[in-house]
């Protein structure tokens, strides 16, 4: 009777959370972060776990420096996957025998996003406002030696791998200009920052702002747990 009732337990109470410790610990080694990452996996019902099957999870970290790009979160849900006990046992971590897919996502600050646009718009860049209805650039420009503030209203968006400012209109003393004087001031505001070298092979697809943030979402498709790589 005993030993059926630790059968019952060790699923429900102990398992997901040696699990949960291993994935933890491979993800932190394999991303070389500082601090090990949150990871909450599910199994629906739980006793399938048993079985090697999971119905999802999420890892989620604070701040990390992916992709040239310091995001002050990221995240990552998994889609339902599959684990290999026998070399999970033999190995002591957990390994799936397919790479596991989910979609991330990325929280990048305020200030991050400023420097973006200091380091690539071809203006002056004095501050970044973002709101949940699209993005304000601080700038300014000069006409016959004199230097006005200028305010330019848009929008991010990913292209390929890469943040994207769309601008949209400009403000000089909270009067918005008119095309045919904003266009150089438009192009000029315009900038792109390739997100590169993400791990799992993940691709950014979309972009948003939120106050204080761009949240940039996506796929991923290689997460080998336990397999290397």
């Amino acid at each position: 009777m005993l030993g059926l009732i630790v059968l019952l337990v060790v699923p429900y109470f102990v398992l997901p959370t040696v699990l949960e410790n291993l994935v933890a610990r491979d993800v932190q080694e394999r991303l070389g972060l500082a601090e090990r990452p949150g990871v909450e996996l599910d199994s629906d019902p739980q006793w399938k776990m048993l079985q090697g099957k999971f119905s999802g999870g999420r890892i989620s970290t604070g701040e990390t420096d992916l992709g040239g790009v310091q995001a002050e979160s990221a995240g990552i849900d998994l889609d339902p996957f599959t684990v290999n006990w026998a070399e999970t046992l033999k190995n002591r971590t957990l390994i799936s025998p397919e790479p596991v897919a989910g979609r991330a996502r990325l929280q990048v600050s305020e200030g991050e996003v400023s420097r973006l646009a200091q380091e690539n718009a071809d203006v002056p860049i004095n501050g970044v406002e973002l709101r949940g209805d699209g993005v304000t650039i601080n700038s300014e420009a000069s006409v016959l030696g004199a230097t006005f503030p200028v305010e330019v209203d848009g929008d991010v968006g990913v292209e390929g791998n890469e943040l994207v400012f769309q601008p949209g209109t400009v403000r000089a003393a909270g009067t918005t200009v008119p095309d045919y004087l904003a266009e150089s001031l438009l192009a000029g505001t315009g900038f792109r920052y390739p997100v590169d070298g993400l791990p799992y092979e993940a691709t950014m697809t979309d972009a948003r702002t939120t106050e204080g943030a761009v949240v940039l979402t996506g796929n991923v498709s290689g997460i080998e747990l336990g397999r290397g790589g």
